[in-house]
């Protein structure tokens, strides 16, 4: 499998994926997308706020294409997205492995915070008021799945709090852009 120029950020809602991906772009002049709009750009939906997912598999399958359809393979990338989602009754459910084999990432981010934060967050941003031990238990499952799919496509990994781990995440990316640039 060939992987592709893509760093995988994922993390829970709220955690600040789209805050984080917006500095790295500017710093390392890296293209930013978000998965769910580019789910929602090839569906020609607009994308909902409702953060609960009827068709997980399906629309995962659908992001998969739309990667294929506008992603060079020769340009690096950051795509924010997930390893679980809150299925239509609430319920945490891990994407399909198969969204990642073809994703084919060379690298994942996870961002982490505070449960506490994100609850707060969530409420003031989206008016979503999430229950805290649903938000500790979403992030614990999205870090587990994370670690799993980075075992089994063997990239490089880093999990890291956004606000707090600025070196950790620059000495990371600058590696990752050196060997995109190399290859």
């Amino acid at each position: 499998m060939v992987k592709r120029k893509i760093i995988f950020v994922g993390g829970v809602h709220g955690v600040g994926k789209t805050t984080f991906c917006k500095n790295i772009e500017l710093r390392f002049n890296i293209e930013h997308f978000s998965a769910s709009n580019l789910i929602t750009r090839e569906k020609a939906e607009e994308h909902l706020r409702n953060k609960r997912v009827e068709n997980i598999g399906g629309n995962q399958g659908i992001l998969v294409k739309a990667i294929n359809k506008y992603l060079k393979n020769d340009k690096t990338y950051l795509i924010d997205g997930y390893f679980c989602l809150l299925n239509k009754d609430n319920e945490i459910t891990e994407i399909p492995y198969s969204t990642y084999e073809g994703i084919c990432p060379s690298a994942i981010i996870v961002l982490v915070e505070e449960p506490e934060n994100i609850y707060t967050r969530l409420s003031s941003r989206d008016s979503i008021k999430d229950e805290l031990a649903l938000l500790r238990s979403f992030q614990e499952q999205e870090i587990y799945y994370a670690e799993y799919i980075k075992d089994k496509l063997n990239i490089p990994y880093l999990m890291c709090n956004a606000t707090k781990s600025d070196d950790k995440i620059y000495t990371f990316i600058e590696a990752l852009v050196a060997q995109a640039v190399s290859e």
